[in-house]
């Protein structure tokens, strides 16, 4: 399908676009029936309080008053179609754009009502009149059309534009430099990648994925905001083969700068949400370690509090309903896996959806999906004070028990612990059983199948294997340190997490870690009780790798780059420069606050002295708290001092920054001022970086091949092979001739040559 050629919208354009379609006064329906928190009062207004329970008969009232209006909509729509009135087909859209976020934004029945009209408008013809114009050479049309498809991409009319319209919307993923349909593209993304894994395929074939990508380097929150949902999606529902496909295309780097984000805690949850949910495909976990990105996670979550983020969802008309049961779920495999960060998440998460959810006197969700049983199992197992602190809370708000937690040491327990376990995993009918038989941690540990059923009494087989399941996680979770004086846990940990299980057993038959090498097949299975084959060739087949040297005495190697900033005016540029250059090989460190408060002046100074490059962000007043800091205290002054006093190649990048009086600063750090810079130009990022490159003074140590973005995002070179050339000229030509473009800043213009 061919998509017509569009007039760029300039900058004056996207600033006069409103964020909702302008409706006229005489086109507004709905105006008398308006909710409370609808009216036109700019002042916020509390929700207006649930009714108990929903029912049909509320659904049917608001329809018989919203479907008509919907069926004039839709009918004018494509009488205006056809006879080409672009005025009468723009308050069409208008108006059942209003439908439609009405609907959306009902206390209590609003994903009912919602849902039947969005289903409706695709029934009555409408979804296929909305791809058509999206095909138009109008631009305001296509504007107002995928704002409207945005809106209305429920489950039915996700299937009948991935059948039907998918090329409309990938042509429309093409111009990435649209600033105003990006907006809207985006948003069609972000619901198109919950269809089908094999529809998020196709769209990262063809290139919806790098389209994300690229606009995650911009600053608009509205398409940060979809950008970060739909990765989030793409990652939740496109399966393994995606999650690959998203590695290749390194989006795990590129969701740093959206987790890192200081300015919207939507964006940065839902970056951070993706790259829990691409840490726990235990395929590609180490590569999504290797971004940085994962160990934003846990800070983040942990500074959040749940009530207020779901007040704030509240406000959103696309958030405000939260999230169906089929969407939950696909927490579970985050709230059961192994890596903190998703049980963080996926807990906070939760308790967010139970805030929601208790507004619709629907909690009941959670037990359905299974989520409370996960929430339990942290709550006795985990140790991490963040996820157990959130599952509690969790469950509170769900009206469940709260069970408590268990002493983690196992080896130790008496029978009285055995007994308090039971319990709590609901066994309570077996605790007399094990009481009379006196099992203690010891024999629970090795406890078989066989001696469940004749010494104990479970005679039913499923509830042998729901005993033994439990079982299972008391074993990962257990503390061995007693009694594993050589860390066999956490070498089994290392081959699969899950193998911590049979840490007990191979250190009751003597297994060390220095003579795992000779065991053998048999041993494991006979002497270890380690009855899954396939568990045992994976234990052979580590023991059989070579094994990694000591680096006790050894002083690891330091960063490439170590980037500098004021977290308050530079955190966005700072985070971008980090995935400009470690997508290009460059191993980076950049302060994200989780350094122990004990360790962080040395740590961090470390940092600087062990980096071979020192990149400082000069942001909006950046240096304005080193001004008379004659004790050192401020961060940035002491790292600059530092970079100076070892001598590194120093690299201010400039962003909006007003150079200082050089009296004002201290004097052991005045010569930071004589420096190039280099100008950062957000719209040529890549020249940008490129001049960058330039400066530093050696190449990457990674050994890793550069990504060549430059040809990938460029605006101009998507139109043809012939342009780029011509692409590349002009690029280079704005960067020399413009003044913000320009290698040299004012430093270095008005300062004297750089420092060697």
């Amino acid at each position: 399908m061919c998509f017509m050629p569009r007039k760029i919208a300039t900058e004056e354009d996207t600033m006069k676009h409103s964020e909702r379609l302008t409706v006229p006064e005489y086109v507004s329906r709905m105006g008398t029936r308006r909710s409370a928190n609808m009216s036109s009062s700019s002042e916020p207004k509390a929700p207006p309080p649930v009714s108990p329970g929903v029912h049909g008969a509320d659904i049917q009232a608001v329809l018989d008053t919203s479907l008509p209006a919907l069926r004039s909509a839709i009918k004018t729509l494509k009488s205006a179609k056809d006879t080409s009135d672009l005025e009468e087909t723009r308050r069409a859209i208008a108006e059942t754009f209003q439908l439609v976020e009405e609907a959306w934004v009902l206390p209590t029945v609003g994903r009912q009502v919602a849902e039947e009209i969005c289903n409706r408008i695709r029934l009555d013809g409408g979804l296929e009149l909305l791809l058509q114009l999206l095909m138009t050479p109008a631009v305001e049309i296509i504007y107002e059309s995928a704002k409207l498809l945005e809106q209305i991409l429920v489950s039915e009319n996700r299937d009948y534009v991935a059948r039907m319209g998918l090329g409309v919307i990938l042509n429309l993923t093409r111009d990435t430099e649209d600033a105003q349909l990006a907006r809207s593209v985006s948003g069609i993304l972000e619901h198109m990648f919950k269809h089908t894994e094999e529809t998020s395929a196709q769209l990262i074939a063809n290139g919806a994925l790098d389209a994300l990508l690229f606009w995650c380097r911009g600053t608009d929150p509205t398409v940060l905001r979809h950008c970060a949902r739909a990765l989030a999606n793409c990652a939740m529902y496109g399966g393994h083969r995606c999650q690959r496909l998203m590695i290749e295309k390194q989006a795990a780097e590129w969701l740093f700068p959206l987790a890192f984000s200081k300015e919207d805690e939507l964006i940065r949850f839902q970056a951070c949400l993706a790259v829990a949910v691409l840490a726990a495909n235990k395929e590609i976990e180490k590569e999504v370690v290797k971004s940085g990105t994962l160990e934003l996670v846990e800070p983040f979550i942990a500074s959040l509090d749940p009530d207020e983020f779901a007040r704030s969802l509240l406000d959103s008309a696309d958030s405000m309903q939260g999230r169906t049961a089929a969407d939950l779920q696909q927490l579970l495999p985050l709230l059961d896996g192994a890596r903190v960060e998703g049980k963080c998440i996926a807990a906070f998460y939760l308790c967010v959806e139970t805030s929601i959810k208790s507004r619709q006197r629907n909690t009941k969700i959670f037990q359905e999906i299974g989520a409370v049983q996960s929430l339990k199992r942290i709550v006795m197992y985990s140790s991490n004070g963040t996820a157990c602190s959130l599952a509690k809370r969790a469950l509170g708000m769900m009206n469940e028990e709260v069970p408590r937690r268990i002493l983690s040491s196992v080896p130790n327990w008496k029978s009285r612990e055995v007994q308090r376990w039971l319990q709590q995993i609901g066994f309570s009918a077996y605790t007399e059983r094990f009481q009379e038989l006196q099992v203690d941690g010891d024999l629970l540990l090795n406890i078989t199948d066989e001696e469940l059923s004749t010494d104990l009494g479970m005679t039913a087989g499923l509830t042998r294997k729901r005993f033994l399941r439990d079982l299972h996680v008391l074993k990962f979770y257990a503390d061995y340190s007693t009694c594993d004086p050589n860390n066999m846990a956490d070498w089994l940990g290392e081959v699969d997490p899950h193998f911590r299980q049979y840490t007990y057993s191979l250190v009751q038959s003597g297994v060390d870690r220095k003579n795992i090498f000779q065991i053998t097949d048999q041993q494991l299975k006979s002497d270890c009780h380690i009855e899954n084959g396939v568990h045992r060739d994976k234990i052979l087949a580590a023991t059989r790798r070579p094994t990694k040297p000591c680096l006790t005495d050894a002083q690891p190697s330091g960063p490439d780059v170590f980037i500098s900033y004021r977290r308050t005016t530079g955190s966005q540029l700072a985070s971008l420069l980090k995935v400009h250059l470690q997508v290009r090989g460059f191993s980076v460190f950049i302060d994200v606050e989780k350094l122990e408060a004990g360790k962080f002046e040395d740590k961090l100074i470390q940092s600087v002295q062990r980096a071979r490059n020192f990149i400082l962000v000069l942001s909006a007043n950046a240096l304005d708290k080193c001004m008379g800091d004659t004790g050192m205290k401020d961060w940035v002054h002491k790292e600059i001092v530092t970079a100076l006093s070892g001598k590194k190649k120093i690299v201010p990048v400039i962003d909006n920054f007003v150079w200082p009086d050089p009296n004002s600063l201290p004097d052991d750090m005045k010569t930071i001022l004589n420096f190039n810079g280099i100008k950062w130009s957000h719209e040529y990022q890549e020249a940008s970086i490129e001049k960058i490159l330039r400066f530093l003074k050696d190449k990457p140590s990674a050994d890793q091949p550069r990504t060549d973005f430059s040809q990938a995002y460029c605006s101009q070179a998507d139109s043809s092979q012939t342009d780029r050339s011509k692409t590349d000229s002009s690029q280079a030509d704005c960067s020399k001739t413009d003044s913000s473009q320009a290698d040299c800043s004012q430093a270095d213009c008005s300062k004297g040559p750089q420092e060697k």
